[in-house]
């Protein structure tokens, strides 16, 4: 009888998620503690002018899944309703003048000159780790998991106002399962 309620209480938890009546946010509190934290100072500005960098990865051929995940990360923080985003494009335009490498991108002294140079106030950093296809869903070629994490760290001080890690998993590829990844790592923006 106990594992019959578990097993309901799965399905209406999966149906409830693939309906939209649930959101991931949603889905992570009834998962338990999460992996990030937050800094104190995070909550000491209404909203924070911001700038997305470029994804990097120890594993570069990774970052080929991450098309536009920097756009989705801006699109996330903004739905938080405590960002303001610097656009991608004067992004790109600064990295290009000042020559920074992507992969240089993700060290936080190097985050937060680039930061400065933009006008921001936090910059958000996306280290992207694993992705793997799970030998159980064999019969499914797309399924992907992914796994990535985020800081936001102060230009002012160079603190990290929030790091997290997320994973995610889809059937419908790589870059799907980052997203997922992203907005598991997003969580804890939306709870104090």
């Amino acid at each position: 009888m106990k594992n019959t309620k578990f097993i309901l209480l799965v399905f209406i938890t999966l149906g409830l998620l693939l309906t939209g009546c649930f959101t991931a946010a949603q889905l992570a509190a009834l998962q338990g503690p999460q992996n990030f934290a937050r800094s104190p100072v995070l909550d000491t500005k209404p909203i924070w002018r911001t700038v997305v960098l470029p994804p990097s990865s120890s594993n570069p051929s990774t970052l080929s899944n991450a098309v536009g995940l920097e756009d989705y990360a801006g699109m996330a923080l903004l739905r938080t309703g405590s960002f303001s985003l610097i656009d991608r494009s004067i992004v790109n335009q600064i990295l290009e003048e000042q020559e920074f490498s992507y992969s240089g991108v993700v060290d936080p002294a190097t985050a937060v000159q680039l930061g400065k140079l933009l006008g921001a106030e936090a910059v958000m950093t996306i280290s992207v780790g694993r992705i793997f296809h799970d030998s159980f869903w064999d019969d499914e070629p797309d399924q992907r998991d992914a796994s990535l994490h985020v800081k936001i760290i102060s230009v002012e001080t160079s603190e990290v106002l929030y790091t997290s890690t997320g994973q995610g998993s889809s059937f419908d590829g790589a870059e799907n399962a980052l997203k997922m990844a992203l907005e598991m790592s997003l969580v804890g923006l939306s709870q104090q």
